[in-house]
C-alpha cells in the first residue's frame, strides 16, 4: 500500500500538478491549464486501465481519471499544497487496491 501511494500519487501529482500544471498555468491560464493537465494525467492512465477496446477506454479513463484530475487540478490551483492533493489521490489509490484484494 505505501509503495502503491509511494509511486502513483507522490510521483503523479509532483509531475502533473506542481510541475506540469503550474507551468501551463503561466502559459495559458488558470482554466485551461486544469484542464489540459486532466486530459494529460487521464491519458496516461489509459495504458494502465486499458483493456484493448480503444473507444472504451477512453471513454472509462476520461471520466474517471480526467474528472479526478479536474478535482486534483483545482486543489491545486486553489491551495498550493500538495497534501490535500495527495491525500485525496492515495485515498482513491488505496480504495482500488484494497478493492482488488477482496
Amino acid at each position: 500500500m505505501i509503495v502503491v501511494f509511494a509511486v502513483n500519487a507522490l510521483l503523479e501529482e509532483v509531475f502533473y500538478r506542481r510541475w506540469l500544471q503550474t507551468r501551463w498555468e503561466h502559459l495559458i491560464g488558470r482554466r485551461p491549464a486544469i484542464v489540459l493537465a486532466s486530459l494529460v494525467f487521464a491519458a496516461w492512465h489509459i495504458g494502465i486501465h486499458g483493456t484493448g477496446h480503444l473507444p472504451t477506454d477512453l471513454a472509462t479513463v476520461f471520466v474517471h481519471q480526467g474528472v479526478q484530475g479536474l478535482f486534483l487540478g483545482y486543489l491545486w490551483s486553489r491551495y498550493r499544497l500538495m497534501w490535500p492533493i495527495l491525500t485525496v489521490h492515495g485515498a482513491i489509490n488505496a480504495g482500488t487496491v484494497l478493492l482488488g484484494m477482496l
